[in-house]
């Protein structure tokens, strides 16, 4: 818990200025790394000299090594974000020293959540110009949703942040963006969103294709037991009906029921929501190894008679530059404001 506690977001609020240490896990990381690789030092230096004066001589380039790579976590762990409100501007400071990217209130759009596929959330800034994109990050990262510290932060920091941004912001309008031809296939009332079946629907029958092979022929598991070639054949075919099973999947706008749909023709898996229960937008960032891999947009629905909300993921995208667009036809066709 005491780690847990030195890898908050900590923040200090004045009366035209809020900092930011977002970063401080990099604290938590320069204790660890500074304790193990001590003990490795003083280890491998007395094991390969048993003579003192040999080990210490060993030792003291070793430990200068050890203080500034130590040294430079630390100092990454106080880097800083900060909102001036009297420049109104935005900085982030690596060391809390070196100003490395600066942005006006009025090139920013807000602070947002990003939830990643690994499970965890963070808070970050984002400008105008990519509101979907990296961002800047504000916070440490969280796992659980009530997290006292991201409770906290949410309640006293980011309203004065807010406050900071809000002169001259004007709430941007969706309901009047014309319907293209870009991501619906337009049929009013239906609306579908364009997907591109070709390519999956040309995978799933290769991989169906290659299993039928390997049932005939059994050209790459003639020297396989049966375990192996029952795992190769039916990796396949369930792989190749999943992708023909997502080529034929739609996702369906009524506007004359007010519904959302998933459909497909075996009916599998449908799933139908009201506009009425619709919630909010979530954009969540994909990654691979914390390596970026792409965002898929999910609509929050209320589950009638119940307490409970249920995701429902109706596109992604490889980049963000096209989302807002998506995002401004989709509020039009469900004439929200």
């Amino acid at each position: 818990m005491a780690l847990k506690k030195f890898a908050q977001t900590r923040w200090d609020i004045e009366s035209q200025r809020v900092t930011l240490y977002p970063y401080r896990i990099f604290n938590v990381l320069s204790v660890g790394f500074a304790v193990i690789f001590t003990a490795f030092i003083i280890f491998f230096c007395i094991t390969l000299y048993p003579d003192p004066s040999q080990s210490v001589s060993l030792m003291i380039p070793m430990f200068l090594g050890l203080a500034i790579i130590v040294g430079i976590l630390r100092g990454v762990g106080r880097t800083s974000v900060v909102f001036d409100s009297s420049s109104q501007v935005m900085r982030k400071r690596l060391f809390g020293l070196l100003s490395i990217r600066s942005e006006k209130f009025d090139d920013l759009d807000n602070i947002g959540v990003v939830r990643n596929t690994m499970g965890g959330y963070n808070y970050r800034a984002f400008p105008k110009r990519n509101k979907y994109g990296k961002g800047v990050v504000v916070s440490a990262n969280y796992i659980k949703n009530d997290d006292a510290n991201a409770i906290a932060l949410t309640q006293e920091v980011f309203p004065v942040i807010m406050q900071f941004l809000s002169a001259g912001y004007i709430e941007p309008t969706y309901a009047d963006t014309a319907i293209t031809d870009k991501f619906y296939d337009s049929h009013p009332p239906y609306y579908a969103i364009k997907r591109k079946w070709i390519g999956g629907l040309l995978i799933g029958l290769c991989l169906i294709a290659l299993a039928l092979n390997e049932f005939i022929n059994q050209s790459m598991t003639h020297d396989s037991d049966l375990f192996h070639k029952v795992l190769v054949m039916g990796g396949c075919l369930l792989g190749g009906a999943a992708f023909v099973f997502a080529a034929f999947t739609k996702i369906v706008f009524d506007t004359a029921n007010k519904t959302v749909s998933r459909i497909n023709p075996l009916g599998i898996g449908n799933q139908t929501f009201a506009f009425a229960d619709f919630i909010n937008f979530q954009i969540t960032r994909r990654t691979y190894n914390f390596v970026y891999s792409g965002t898929d947009i999910n609509m929050y629905f209320q589950v009638a008679g119940s307490g409970k909300q249920k995701a429902f993921v109706i596109k992604s995208f490889s980049g963000t530059k096209k989302i807002d667009r998506f995002l401004q036809e989709t509020r039009h066709i469900m004439e929200l404001k």
